[in-house]
């Protein structure tokens, strides 16, 4: 049955001390899809619980979840989900919804690097572990563990030159033990990086970008640091790389030499690869949990999806002049989470 078009959204806006609130936006989603509009302060970082029913926010005094579906709130007492200059990835939920988790650079200052962080759901004692780098990407395998982590671009200064640390990707085994680097960039290049580390859906290779010299590549690696894979080279830009769910091909923008824009591709893990449209994406295009589906939004104000393929566009919602980012998918397919702000032209 579908539902009607126009949908009550559940907000999760975080404002200083404010409370949560929940009211009717703009967007109208169709194809049996409810929204979920997020705060543009918080959208890139909030987590789906495993069972779809909760949404792990930022907030000041720690972590705080909410209900999309009766709206109660719970605020979890822990060190705030903070960094430097932004935030590690997403909050992140342990596979039997006991637990959040994420690396934040909080307890404090004088201590080198960003803290692994754990909060039980059940009221005992919060976990932390000093990483010792700054994280900057993060994922936890599918089963809970390994914990991945790049330490993204090389660090700068101007009056210094080159301070490091040099571009890695670092796998922890197990909560406290020491962080294994597994990826590394050996020379000391400004402009080198490592972004995006994200676990295939079996834990076994973890997907990520790489850049020097403004050339761009895509890898995957097994969390041992064995049989790494390049999957793509020479390109000019990537973002929003993302396993499906089957874990047979990788969705992302590319760029290629010579051209303007990033345009969407699926990548399979094989190294093949399809452009599945000419459109001009703001932001996706992510998996829908069943695979069936990629989704992503236009400067025109719509969220569409398209089969991998390339057939079977659909219009899912639409916000006049809006800029809709962060689309997230709920675990069971039926919500979909984003912000809507406002567009800024220069």
């Amino acid at each position: 049955m579908r539902r009607a078009k126009s949908l009550l959204l559940a907000s999760v806006a975080f404002i200083a001390c404010f409370p949560l609130t929940a009211y009717a936006g703009d967007a109208s989603f169709r194809h049996g899809v409810i929204g979920v509009e997020l705060s543009e302060r918080v959208g890139g970082s909030v987590a789906w619980s495993p069972d779809g029913k909760w949404i792990a926010i930022p907030a000041k005094a720690g972590p705080r979840l909410r209900n999309v579906r009766t709206g109660a709130v719970r605020q979890l007492h822990a060190p705030a989900f903070q960094g430097f200059p932004g935030r590690a990835g997403r909050l992140d939920w342990a596979p039997d919804g006991k637990a959040i988790r994420y690396a934040t650079s909080l307890p404090g200052e004088g201590h080198q690097g960003d803290w692994l962080t754990e909060i039980p759901l059940d009221g005992s004692e919060v976990r932390q572990q000093a990483l010792g780098v700054k994280a900057f990407d993060t994922d936890w395998a599918p089963s809970g563990w390994p914990f991945a982590f790049t330490t993204g671009t090389y660090a700068y200064s101007f009056e210094k030159g080159p301070i490091g640390p040099k571009p890695a990707l670092l796998v922890v085994d197990r909560f406290g033990e020491v962080p294994r680097r597994i990826v590394q960039i050996k020379h000391d290049i400004g402009e080198a990086f490592i972004f995006e580390a994200q676990f295939s859906p079996d834990g076994k290779r973890i997907l990520f970008s790489r850049g020097q010299r403004r050339h761009v590549s895509i890898w995957t690696v097994h969390p041992d640091g064995s049989d790494p894979r390049r999957l793509w080279t020479g390109l000019a830009g990537c973002a929003d790389l993302h396993w499906s769910p089957h874990g047979r091909q990788v969705s992302l923008l590319a760029q290629k030499a010579g051209q303007l824009v990033q345009y969407p591709y699926v990548l399979s893990a094989d190294g093949k690869r399809r452009r599945i449209g000419n459109w001009a994406v703001l932001d996706g295009p992510v998996w829908s949990p069943d695979g069936r589906w990629l989704t992503f939004s236009n400067y025109d104000g719509e969220i569409r999806r398209v089969h991998p393929d390339g057939s079977g566009e659909q219009v899912i919602a639409t916000s006049a002049e809006k800029e809709i980012r962060n689309l997230l998918w709920s675990p069971d397919g039926r919500h979909l989470a984003y912000t809507a702000g406002e567009f800024v032209w220069d």
